[in-house]
C-alpha cells in the first residue's frame, strides 16, 4: 500500500485552489480562451451564466473578449476593460 505524504497531497490539482485544473477539465476548458499576442488566458465572453465550474472560472480568470479575426484580447486591442 502506498501512503501519500502531506507534500504529495498538496501537489494534487484541485478545482477550488488551482486555476490549471480548469485547463485539464473538458467541462470548463471549452469556455477558456487565450490571446494570440499576450497569451493571457481567460473565460470566453459568450460563456453561459450557468454551467459546471462557472463560479471557479470567474474566481480564477478574467472575462476575455477575443476578436474573431485577429485573436487579440480587449487589452491588446486597447479597449477599456469590461
Amino acid at each position: 500500500m502506498v501512503r501519500l505524504t502531506t507534500d504529495m497531497r498538496r501537489r494534487t490539482k484541485h478545482e477550488q485552489h488551482d486555476p490549471e485544473w480548469h485547463l485539464d477539465d473538458p467541462r470548463t476548458r471549452k469556455w477558456l480562451a487565450q490571446c494570440t499576442a499576450c497569451q493571457r488566458i481567460g473565460y470566453r465572453a459568450d460563456a453561459p451564466d450557468h454551467f459546471f465550474g462557472r463560479d471557479h472560472l470567474v474566481r480564477h480568470f478574467v472575462a476575455l473578449d477575443l476578436d474573431v479575426a485577429t485573436g487579440l484580447c480587449q487589452y491588446c486591442r486597447g479597449l477599456p476593460a469590461a
